[in-house]
Formats: structure tokens, C-alpha cells, sequence
């Protein structure tokens, strides 16, 4: 399941929302589930995408699948955000959007270690070859 970037991402997007709301439990209640909903405001429409683009789509629908997918993602995300902020009270908005601003940063984060651990396994690689 985790052998696509993608799923990689969501699956650290998901762990990243629990330990950051299991942290806030430290402040309150209102604070660590903040943290959480901010976190799912991202990584629900984002596992939603990774499943969609995981189904398997034909080479001529990918990319109508991907705008698809995307502008889905857009919609949930908006309807999420709606749904928080007209429902949930209290509710800490800045750690909620916190929560979301560093769960969303894990759309970089991942690639990039991913990246810097290619890149590590491949000088190694060089050197015993070299030798």
C-alpha cells in the first residue's frame, strides 16, 4: 500500500494529525481536538485523491482523473472548513490552522527525504562500486 509517494504522504499527513493532537491534550480538550480537525481538514481530501489516482485509470483518463480528483479535493476541503467553522465551538483557530499549514507541509517534507535517501543510497552505491 505504501509503495507510491502519495500514499506515503497521507499515511505521514495522518500520523502527523495524531501525535500533533495528542500533544495539545496537554493544554485542553478544545486545543487537541483543534489540532486534529486542522490536520483532517488536509489529510482526508488527500487520502480521498491517493485512492482515486490508485483505482488504476486508463492512460487517456489520467489526466481528466487528476483534474477530477483535484478540483474534488478543492470541494471537500471548502465543505470541511465550512463544517468546522459553523459547527465546532469552541474552537482554537489558530492552532487549527496550524495544524493544517504543517500537516500540508508534509506534501514537501516526504519527497524530499525521499529524495535525500535516493540520493544517500546511490553515492554509497558509487563508492562500492568504486572499490
Amino acid at each position: 500500500m505504501l509503495e507510491t509517494p502519495i500514499y506515503r504522504i497521507v499515511a505521514a499527513q495522518f500520523i502527523a494529525t495524531f501525535v500533533a493532537a495528542t500533544l495539545c491534550l496537554i493544554v485542553d480538550w478544545a486545543t487537541a481536538y483543534s489540532a486534529m480537525l486542522g490536520g483532517l481538514t488536509c489529510a482526508v481530501p488527500n487520502a480521498l485523491l491517493a485512492w482515486r489516482l490508485g483505482r488504476g485509470a486508463d492512460p487517456k483518463g489520467a489526466l481528466k482523473s487528476l483534474v477530477r480528483g483535484e478540483l474534488g479535493k478543492l470541494v471537500m476541503t471548502a465543505v470541511i472548513f465550512a463544517a468546522v467553522f459553523f459547527w465546532v465551538k469552541p474552537l482554537e483557530v489558530m492552532v487549527y490552522f496550524v495544524a493544517l499549514i504543517l500537516v500540508m507541509l508534509f506534501n514537501m517534507l516526504v519527497p524530499l527525504i525521499e529524495a535525500k535517501k535516493t540520493m544517500a543510497a546511490r553515492e554509497r552505491q558509487l563508492v562500492k562500486d568504486s572499490s
